[in-house]
């Protein structure tokens, strides 16, 4: 996956069924918005979002030790790098 939207997408895509699975309403996602303050997700989201994240785009940098991440733009980037073989 090389298209930066398409993976921006894909990130998004799998946040808002998180929230659509616990009943919440989709969100339109700014890089800036926070996980768990602007956006919503308790620990169990987050979890269940990792799970996600590495069904639909194949890698999951948290258990390669990735340092955590604060807001949508961050979680995008951890990603951008770890597919592209950067360091978190």
């Amino acid at each position: 996956m090389n298209d930066s939207s398409e993976l921006e997408q894909k990130i998004g895509d799998v946040i808002n069924r998180v929230l659509a699975d616990s009943g919440r309403s989709p969100k339109a996602l700014a890089a800036g918005d926070t996980l768990t303050g602007d956006v919503g997700l308790d620990s169990l989201d987050l979890a269940v979002m990792v799970v996600g994240l590495e069904q639909a785009v194949g890698v999951d940098p948290f258990r390669q030790g990735a340092r955590a991440v604060q807001t949508f733009g961050e979680l995008v980037e951890l990603y951008r790098n770890t597919l592209n073989g950067s360091s978190s």
